[in-house]
């Protein structure tokens, strides 16, 4: 389901990247190399949808964006209509507890 969802959010909005894989981590739910790489927690499936697109856009946007600057912040916001700084706050209420 991730893969596939990546996919289809990164095709939706011109935001290539070169592979993805999926990984057990525990304290992050993606990241994003500088080669456009993308490794995602299979912890996401514990996700509200909304929540998992906020993840999988948050790390899109970091192959134009490498940091967490103003323009990544602006970008991030227009894909998720205004909603980045809330989706944000609310992912951090669903944290695993291991």
């Amino acid at each position: 389901m991730l893969p596939g969802r990546l996919a289809f959010l990164s095709a939706r909005h011109e935001l290539p990247y070169t592979k993805v894989s999926i990984n057990a981590a525990r304290t992050r739910w993606g990241s994003c190399s500088s080669r456009k790489s993308i490794n995602l927690s299979l912890f996401l499936m514990l996700l509200p949808s909304r929540l998992i697109d906020y993840v999988l856009l948050h790390e899109l946007c970091h192959t134009r964006e490498m940091n967490h600057g103003p323009r990544f912040w602006a970008l991030l916001d227009k894909l998720t209509q205004g909603q980045a700084l809330a989706l944000r706050k609310e992912l951090r209420c669903f944290r695993p507890q291991f």
